[in-house]
């Protein structure tokens, strides 16, 4: 990894889904955490089309496009020195 390169996560999972109409009856409940040991970078991105942040119950939204993605980066552990994210070569599960 060079210098000004951004490093990469450990664990990234990504999702999608589309409709052609949704309502929804109550505003959803929604949560992400990443729970576990250790001192991590996680992130979660998320991407709306056609609907609205927070959703409106009742409204009935057309067209409607969502991806998430959500990834963590860890920072400590075995084989790794606080701000690399490279397991270092012999250490680890073996």
């Amino acid at each position: 990894m060079q210098p000004d390169e951004e490093p990469t996560a450990d664990v990234e999972i990504g999702a999608s889904a589309a409709a052609d109409e949704l309502r929804f009856h109550v505003q959803p409940e929604v949560r992400v955490s990443f729970p576990g040991t250790g001192e991590r970078d996680s992130r979660q991105v998320t991407t709306r089309e056609n609907i609205d942040t927070p959703v409106q119950p009742g409204k009935t939204y057309r067209r409607v496009f969502v991806t998430t993605q959500i990834s963590s980066r860890l920072l400590d552990g075995p084989g790794r020195t606080k701000g690399d994210s490279r397991l270092r070569p012999g250490a680890g599960p073996g």
